[in-house]
């Protein structure tokens, strides 16, 4: 098994079609079939937990589809709603569905979210289960954007034209391919289901044999104006990474939900209020707390540069975690606030003093209590100890409570 592959090139002009089958279905084997048939590959996104089971395809045959050429994708233990689940649960439905197809002897790059489910938590656990991408269900339009671009703009959004639908025609199937061939060239995965005629009336996602078989003999010959198939995998490419541990690890943080403030001065023990820049801003240790009793909120009333920001003390050990080379960390927190804010990470060297090192994304303005986590790039091998926390730069109100810092890579080594 390859571990590592080189990501797709385009020329342009040229389209590459990824032919997806969802969900571990037993009617599939027959599209497994028909692709060979006419020289292509597809991806198969299985639930791990769910092989074997009535109706879905088991160990053997998956193993079959593997080594007939086919690619095999992770889509979670027992195809939940992710971000109706907190993020161990999360955690535990995305890694140990890849380290259960790991485990089998399958190339395991890909994933497609349920339902194509996600929020900017459920993105972020998927990197940290060590995907090189992720699918999502719908992105695609008439008429643009006609194709995702490759490679894509965010390999962890990788963007369709929704599911193949039991009204989906034959016609709708070509007019997806000739629009990203019109639109001068790129990507088009084109997701299936259940595969089979008759099929229940209850399967809305459904496509008739026929239907794919004719597909599939109008695409072939189009190989020649360069529009051809290729995998999830064939097109991201990348290193086949270890699998990931399931829930987080544990906390290294010391007074995370910002209780204890032992000298009264309303800044918690182990934190401190920072910031830069010209603005103008009001701090208050507020009892509109998201557990226990107490909170913290920056208030910026006037701004032109800089931010403000609560962080853990920059100290010389006894609160500022210590840190591992090549380690990443996951800082969460829950908040809400009016303006967009973001993490924000600073390393101790060893001299002694702090530096800024890395920020986390945009998170939105939320108005009442939302979680958000972040996990840090690996820590340079000057860093010794690392101060973390949220930041906001722009006039508004952040309020911010129940932090958890760990080290992601302490928990998945063993």
């Amino acid at each position: 098994m390859a571990t590592t592959s080189q990501p797709l090139v385009l020329s342009p002009g040229q389209v590459a079609v990824s032919l997806n089958f969802d969900d571990g279905l037993a009617t599939q084997l027959s599209a497994a079939s028909m692709l060979v048939a006419h020289g292509m590959r597809g991806t198969f996104f299985v639930n791990s937990g769910r092989l074997g089971r009535s109706g879905y395809l088991t160990l053997e045959q998956v193993r079959g589809l593997h080594d007939a050429g086919h690619e095999i994708g992770g889509h979670t233990l027992t195809h939940p709603r992710l971000t109706s689940l907190t993020p161990d649960q999360q955690r535990r439905e995305i890694c140990d569905d890849r380290a259960a197809l790991l485990n089998a002897g399958f190339r395991v790059t890909s994933f497609a979210y349920p339902f194509g489910d996600k929020d900017a938590v459920t993105r972020q656990i998927v990197i940290d289960c060590n995907y090189n991408s992720a699918r999502e269900s719908g992105g695609l339009r008439s008429p643009s954007p006609a194709a995702e671009p490759v490679p894509p703009a965010d390999p962890y959004a990788v963007r369709t034209h929704g599911s193949v639908q039991v009204t989906t025609t034959l016609a709708d199937l070509q007019d997806y391919v000739r629009r990203a061939e019109q639109a001068g060239g790129g990507w088009v995965p084109i997701v299936f289901h259940h595969i089979c005629s008759p099929c229940d009336p209850s399967q809305t996602y459904s496509t008739a044999p026929a239907t794919l078989t004719a597909f599939l003999d109008w695409l072939a010959p189009r190989a020649s104006r360069g529009t051809f198939v290729a995998t999830m995998d064939a097109v991201i490419g990348g290193t086949l990474k270890p699998a990931a541990g399931g829930p987080s690890p544990g906390q290294i943080l010391k007074n995370p939900s910002l209780e204890l403030d032992s000298n009264g001065d309303g800044t918690p023990d182990c934190w401190q209020r920072g910031g830069f820049g010209s603005n103008t801003f009001t701090w208050t240790r507020t009892s509109d707390a998201h557990g226990g009793s107490w909170a913290q909120q920056v208030r910026i009333t006037n701004i032109s540069s800089g931010d403000r920001k609560l962080i853990t003390l920059q100290d010389s050990g006894t609160c500022a975690p210590p840190t591992t080379t090549g380690h990443r960390y996951r800082i969460s927190a829950w908040y809400k606030a009016t303006t967009p804010v973001r993490f924000k990470a600073y390393y101790r060297n060893s001299s002694g003093a702090w530096s800024y090192w890395t920020q986390g994304p945009l998170l939105p303005a939320q108005s009442s209590y939302t979680y958000a986590e972040w996990t840090t790039p690996p820590a340079p091998a000057e860093a010794l100890a690392l101060s973390v926390g949220l930041s906001i730069d722009h006039v508004g109100t952040l309020t911010m409570d129940d932090f958890a810092l760990a080290d992601v890579d302490a928990a998945a080594a063993p």
